[in-house]
């Protein structure tokens, strides 16, 4: 993960400067162990995204900035409205928290998949769970304990759908992450937050925000609140967004575009960097 951007001189000033942080293992170094926990995978993400985004800011300047969840983080230090080693110092608390939160409140989370979203939200309040993320209109993902799941899964079936359970500590994005997104709330007290420097569309309410006061209160609700992905990637459209290059490692955003509209482009971290 990430030896894409860690090779470039621009990845290798940003390994730096989070060893200078307090983070002494190199990303590329991290075992498959060490990043099943969210306490570790959350900042690895992170620097992988802050690198990616360097290596790709010198060539291009953003237009507009989004983030699915964790990447909402790197999307403001993008747009320069949170300080890069600040977002890191979050993004390495929250992951910590979360952590803690999945351990004293065990679950999970799955992915529902063709059902409309109605049946989906219904499905949901029927079986205990809780929905998570709104990703595209074809699928939305459930959170909540591993009974509540069990069940919404075998009505998901029962009902003409198909459930995948997903490879996650947690139940995310729940009320099961109340006591983290307290804690979390505390710190994001000592935080200064800015105007964003370009079009910042957040993934908790699916709009363009600006206001950092409103920016900080949606970041201590993002750990309770679903992800409104789908929504995200049509405001972007609204806005004018063309093309969008999905700055992390994997191609998740860059299969989920299409699903949601056919007015942007969207483009894949490896594509693009072939590219620069």
């Amino acid at each position: 993960m990430g030896e894409e951007v860690f090779g470039h001189p621009l990845g290798q000033e940003v390994v730096a400067q989070a060893r200078e942080l307090g983070w002494t293992k190199p990303v590329t170094e991290l075992s498959a162990e060490e990043l099943s926990s969210t306490a570790v995978a959350q900042p690895a993400l992170f620097l992988v995204e802050w690198a990616a985004f360097r290596v790709l800011r010198a060539q291009r300047e953003p237009d507009a900035v989004a983030g699915h969840s964790l990447g909402e983080f790197a999307a403001l230090a993008a747009a320069e409205a949170l300080s890069w080693p600040e977002a890191f110092r979050l993004v390495r608390l929250r992951g910590a928290l979360m952590q803690e939160a999945a351990h004293n409140h065990p679950g999970g989370m799955v992915a529902a998949l063709g059902l409309p979203p109605s049946e989906v939200e219904a499905l949901a309040k029927e079986s205990g769970c809780f929905v998570a993320n709104y990703n595209a209109p074809t699928q939305i993902i459930l959170a909540g304990s591993l009974e509540a799941l069990a069940q919404a899964e075998a009505l998901l079936r029962a009902r003409g759908g198909k459930a995948v359970r997903l490879n996650v500590a947690g139940a995310f994005h729940s009320p099961f992450m109340a006591e983290a997104a307290r804690r979390f709330s505390q710190a994001l007290e000592e935080v200064e937050l800015r105007p964003p420097r370009c079009r910042f569309v957040s993934s908790a309410t699916g709009d363009a925000e600006d206001d950092p006061e409103k920016i900080r209160g949606i970041l201590k609700e993002q750990m309770v609140r679903p992800v409104r992905w789908w929504t995200a990637v049509e405001t972007l459209a609204g806005l004018g967004v063309a093309e969008a290059w999905e700055v992390g490692p994997g191609e998740v955003l860059t299969r989920l575009g299409p699903r949601i509209t056919p007015r942007i482009r969207f483009r894949a971290l490896k594509e693009v960097l072939n590219h620069v």
